[in-house]
């Protein structure tokens, strides 16, 4: 497969990419660089030992990818990298359905997979970047320390439930 990258990955140059991050503070430190973003809003970070982590917003969670920027180049179009970090099919499908986010924006979820919701196309929508960062980082901050298939019944947003 060659990747169309202007459809799988957001370049972070322009981007406010410290106040983007801000709300992942509880996670990432200021000491990773943004290397580039997935149409999803997932974050490729270097770290200071030249390590590459992904910052998975659906999972809420940091894991590293590659020991080094090159690796992360070489291994970036593999079949394997394309479904696990870029979600590669699903990003093309919601292309191809019109759902083509424009700069500041990302593709977003209707209801976020944390709150159950599905990666499916019928639960994606174009969103602001900085609201969709805000959103997903508060909510895993939120359920991060709960069992797994707690219920939740409520969250809160900039400290306010929304209506």
């Amino acid at each position: 497969m060659n990747p169309d990258w202007s459809v799988l990955a957001i370049d972070p140059s322009g981007i406010d990419c410290n106040r983007l991050l801000s709300s992942w503070r509880w996670l990432v430190n200021e000491s990773y660089v943004p290397i580039e973003l997935t149409i999803f809003g997932d974050w490729f970070l270097l770290a200071h030992d030249g390590a590459v982590f992904l910052l998975d917003v659906v999972a809420g969670e940091l894991r590293q990818i590659a020991e080094s920027k090159e690796q992360f180049a070489q291994e970036r179009s593999t079949r394997e990298a394309l479904d696990d970090w870029f979600m590669a099919d699903l990003a093309m499908l919601c292309w191809e359905q019109g759902l083509r986010p424009e700069p500041g924006q990302c593709l977003s979820y209707k209801v976020p997979p944390v709150l159950s919701g599905e990666l499916a196309l019928s639960n994606i929508e174009v969103c602001d970047l900085a609201v969709h960062q805000s959103i997903m980082a508060q909510m895993h901050e939120q359920v991060r320390d709960l069992p797994p298939d707690t219920q939740i019944n409520r969250i809160i947003v900039d400290g306010e439930t929304p209506s």
